[in-house]
């Protein structure tokens, strides 16, 4: 495909309402009739629908599917009668899920898909994390990716998409914090690109956003850069071909000197053992851990304990294994007491190394273990295992096909082989689930990992 030359980028920055796509559309219609001409647009993150959900119900309530939507539509015809592309951002809407997604229209109609890979903060209560990777997209001008808000922070995106040639990244945001505009130079020079930064203004309920809309170019200068408060498109004119020069002195080329041969993540023979991983995978998830107050740690994860409420196997079950939990855990304290005139919860109660599993009679019951503090049970022990159904189990990560890794001792590694009849199910924090752990001789494969937030 040639590309032009000269291509006229502009920036359209407005503060959307939350939960009216018709407001919406309007003001973007108003913005873009009474701006200067440009041959792509880019808009803020969620332009659709505003940003600062108090539900999930009132997200899905201003979502769209993107083949049948008002807002993209909309977009297209707006494409067609300035004939100008537009990069916006939307509440996709994809059957009960909804992405933080951005979309690229041409006056042919939509062109591409892009959904948000790194979730800022309350944005995990509501959207999935984007699944349809990097994609790059050829237009008149030059190859385009499109990235949101967030994705800002991880430099991998901004480099494997320059490497697969990118000139401009478009960049529709919603940026609360204050370190974005001031970044995104860095992140220009180093992948010798031009970058396209949207971002919305004005209030919406608790949050405040900063505005300062900027396009830079490959040397890491700022084209356009708005203020704060503004609503206007603003336009400049670059020559994205530039994009494709990286070299930065007649003997230094920004991508051919990198040492791939070095930029490695792979251990040393001294430090790859199993037990280093998940020690070292621990510590990554305590750190994750500190991110969330206790209370929204309570609140996700008595979502995950309904969601367990719902399964077939926990409604069928008669006698349940289950942890008495720890203020880092998956809350099942107020779980058990709801259900206990209906089922026998049996927990456990640490013996030398091993578990010795007891009746739960109630919380007057419980005493405190001497080594972790953990309250445990003195019922009456329980002698046939078989009579166990389901057994609910702790962790401190899982993968979605059931690895788990626990705390360290061993204790529900050397119990759960015994629990032959029982269907065995993980809860978990959304961040306690990850890719890959370690695998050794003695891991135990759980059934069914529950993780997943239910606020809907």
């Amino acid at each position: 495909m040639s590309h032009a030359s000269k291509t006229k980028v502009g920036l359209l920055q407005f503060a959307p309402q939350r939960g009216d796509i018709s407001a919406n559309i309007e003001k973007i219609d108003y913005l873009l009739s009474n701006s200067v001409k440009a041959d792509i647009w880019i808009l803020p993150e969620l332009a659709s629908s505003g940003y600062n959900f108090a539900s999930f119900e009132e997200a899905m309530d201003c979502s769209e599917k993107i083949d049948n939507s008002n807002f993209v539509n909309f977009l297209i015809r707006k494409a067609e009668s300035l004939n100008t592309w537009i990069v916006s951002g939307i509440n996709e809407r994809d059957g009960d899920k909804l992405y933080n997604s951005a979309v690229l229209i041409s006056p042919e109609g939509l062109e591409g898909v892009y959904r948000k890979l790194h979730l800022f903060n309350r944005e995990k209560l509501f959207f999935e994390p984007g699944n349809m990777g990097l994609p790059l997209f050829d237009t008149p001008f030059g190859k385009i990716g499109l990235l949101v808000c967030f994705d800002w922070m991880f430099p991998e995106v901004w480099r494997i998409m320059a490497l697969k040639g990118a000139q401009l990244i478009c960049h529709p945001s919603n940026l609360v914090l204050p370190y974005c505009q001031s970044a995104i130079p860095g992140m220009a020079l180093n992948n010798r690109i031009f970058i396209a930064t949207t971002n919305r203004t004005g209030l919406d309920g608790d949050l405040e956003f900063t505005g300062q809309s900027v396009l830079v170019n490959p040397k890491g200068e700022y084209l356009l850069n708005l203020s704060k408060d503004e609503e206007a498109g603003r336009i400049a004119e670059i020559n994205l071909n530039d994009a494709l020069n990286k070299q930065m002195t007649p003997m230094n080329n920004a991508f051919d000197d990198r040492r791939e041969d070095i930029y490695t993540l792979i251990e040393t023979a001294n430090t790859s053992t199993p037990q280093q991983q998940k020690k070292n995978l621990r510590k990554h998830i305590r750190k994750l851990k500190t991110q969330y107050s206790p209370e929204t740690l309570k609140t996700i994860g008595c979502d995950v304990i309904q969601q367990l409420e719902k399964l077939p196997e926990f409604q069928k079950a008669k006698t349940i294994f289950i942890y008495w939990s720890l203020p880092d855990e998956v809350p099942t304290h107020e779980f058990i007491e709801k259900w206990r005139k209906d089922k026998t919860f049996i927990l456990p109660r640490i013996v030398g190394d091993h578990l010795e599993l007891r009746q739960y009679t109630g919380i007057e019951s419980l005493k405190p273990e001497d080594s972790f503090g953990i309250q445990e049970p003195t019922g009456p022990v329980l002698t046939d295992l078989d009579e166990i159904d389901l057994a609910i189990i702790p962790g401190i990560a899982f993968t979605e096909e059931g690895t788990r890794m626990g705390r360290g001792g061993g204790y529900y590694d050397r119990t759960l082989p015994f629990l032959e009849n029982a269907c065995k199910i993980g809860v978990a924090f959304p961040f306690q689930v990850v890719e890959e752990i370690p695998i050794e001789e003695h891991d135990i494969t759980l059934d069914k990992v529950i993780y997943k937030s239910l606020i809907e």
